[in-house]
């Protein structure tokens, strides 16, 4: 095939047409690659891998040139020195983070929105925005008490003088999260979750002053399963209105506990369009086959038996663990549907990886099987396992997408009022990866639900326009040089596998990737082949600057 050496020859959203945008730099040649923006990822939590892993991988490897940061109200700014500590150990434990690689890898020792961003300007792979974390605001205001009780009017006010700073400085906006299993690594409620509904829109309203930016919600009622309710659903609108920026609302699922809750949620979006106003419910794509060890997980934490033991220090943990009372009453939480949405069973729990070299027989068996053999109680067998080798045992649950979740995400895919998601990338590393998403959407959902361009619009115009980058998400002249060189052939998500990369020799969980040619971040190749190069042409996006 010949090469078009002097112009960028493209079919995503204008097939069969060309152009001349000047002299190529690069060239990749095939007759089924395509070329599209470069993909926009509005929900991870990269704000302490940039530091000491700059590309932003795994989604990186699938097509991403912007991450936002700084989700669910968890930032590293605006941070005093003396709580930054404090606020990394937060993000371990909420985010499923190695501490010691977060202590060891992190150089940012605290400042200003403005000195954090300095921070990554000319040394990272992909373009970064990075919203002011909720909790963030409340723990340089109030410091301990933050963790403790409603804010003052006037300290609200500090707040919002603090967000302000913070929009002044480039944050892209304001990110909270009001959900109850959110507890820090003292048991404690994260900060922004005892905010008041008055907290809440005093620093919405501080976004309406700004040309441009959004806001990140995780609402309360989102753990119970049935959608917003009333109150999530009023205080959502009244949020929208008094920012007048878009809302990115985490997330729409299907549950098993409440199979048309998200009717609800999506309704609010409907409501909202209706009136001028934009929330976009994130729809999660993709599958994501947990794994968890008994020293550092979060997936029980909607259980308040599970919770209370698995955040106790070390030494109680194993106790508790041990009492056969404790885990009669682990068991019935487990058994109770109402009181959260793991809904898990023992055919479903999978040893992963032992240990020690006398229990390798038992990886990749389930729990059940085990139990069976043995005729041992399953909770004992996980448990025993567990604690024989002081709780650093890997088990995964795995599961496919049930057929009515997946019929629900067939009738939603398509719909102009829900974002593609979520990735939660750099976030609970030894649970899942979710960096897939945009891959899975352009392999699952493409040509089925979707044409290949409006999935890729899902992935680059919408998110762009949704967050005020106006000059991302197209191709076009005057636009910035983000683009992905894919083949949809070819595009595929590798196998899981663990990878040992961080600093203190932490490990994650990724995800692969095939099919895609490069990446190029403001005109400069940053990945090829799925590889990362030695270019860092990121750009820090500063949101709110006027």
């Amino acid at each position: 095939m010949e090469y078009q050496p002097c112009c960028w020859y493209f079919t995503i959203g204008y097939p069969n047409r060309w152009r001349w945008l000047g002299e190529a730099r690069h060239e990749s040649a095939s007759r089924s690659t395509r070329c599209a923006p470069g993909f926009i990822d509005v929900h991870t939590h990269y704000d302490a891998q940039l530091h000491f892993e700059p590309t932003a991988s795994p989604s990186s490897w699938h097509g991403v040139t912007t991450v936002i940061v700084g989700n669910c109200g968890f930032s590293l700014a605006p941070a005093k020195p003396a709580d930054l500590p404090w606020l990394l150990r937060m993000l371990s434990r909420v985010e499923g983070m190695s501490e010691d690689a977060l202590a060891a890898g992190v150089p940012f020792t605290g400042g200003s929105m403005g000195e954090f961003l300095d921070g990554l300007e000319g040394r990272v792979g992909v373009n970064v925005a990075a919203y002011a974390g909720h909790a963030a605001l409340r723990r340089f205001v109030m410091g301990e008490e933050a963790s403790h009780r409603t804010a003052t009017n006037d300290e609200i006010a500090t707040m919002c003088d603090l967000m302000r700073d913070s929009m002044e400085q480039g944050a892209i906006g304001l990110s909270t999260s009001q959900l109850e299993l959110h507890r820090d690594h003292e048991g404690n409620p994260v900060p922004c979750n005892l905010a008041t509904r008055e907290e809440l829109v005093a620093l919405s309203a501080v976004l309406g002053d700004f040309p441009r930016g959004a806001i990140e919600i995780f609402p309360r009622t989102f753990g119970n399963f049935d959608g917003y309710d009333d109150a999530d659903a009023d205080l959502l609108l009244q949020m929208a209105e008094a920012s007048a920026k878009p809302i990115h609302g985490n997330v729409l699922g299907v549950f098993p506990a409440s199979p048309d809750g998200w009717r609800r949620n999506l309704a609010v979006a409907e409501t909202a369009a209706a009136r001028g106003l934009r929330i976009y419910p994130m729809l999660v794509l993709n599958p994501k086959g947990v794994h968890f060890s008994l020293d550092s997980t979060f997936i029980f934490d909607e259980y308040p038996t599970w919770r209370a033991i698995l955040t106790s220090p070390t030494p109680s943990r194993t106790a508790h663990l041990r009492d056969p009372q404790a885990r009669e009453r682990l068991v019935d939480e487990l058994a109770d549907s109402s009181m959260g949405s793991l809904n898990l069973t023992w055919d479903q729990v999978i040893v992963v990886a032992t240990r020690d070299a006398e229990n390798r027989a038992l990886e990749g068996r389930t729990i059940a099987d085990i139990a069976q053999s043995t005729s041992a109680p399953p909770i004992d067998v996980m448990l025993d396992l567990a604690l024989a080798e002081d709780l650093e045992t890997m088990f995964a649950v795995r599961r496919k997408i049930a057929e009515r979740e997946r019929a629900v995400i067939e009738q939603l895919v398509d719909h102009p009022m829900l974002m593609a998601g979520s990735s939660d990338g750099g976030a609970h590393l030894l649970t899942f990866c979710g960096a897939d998403y945009t891959t899975r959407l352009l392999t699952d959902w493409v040509p089925s639900r979707l044409t290949l361009e409006q999935a890729v619009a899902k992935l680059t115009f919408i998110p762009a326009m949704s967050m005020g980058l106006w000059d991302r998400g197209l191709i076009r002249p005057g636009m910035a040089g983000d683009l992905v060189v894919f083949d949809p052939e070819r595009l595929g998500v590798g196998p899981v596998r663990m990878q040992r990369d961080f600093p203190a020799g932490a490990s994650r969980l990724v995800f692969p990737s095939t099919g895609y040619h490069a990446t190029l971040v403001n005109g400069e190749v940053m990945t090829r082949n799925g590889e990362a190069t030695e270019a860092r042409p990121g750009q820090i996006l500063r949101g709110g600057v006027r």
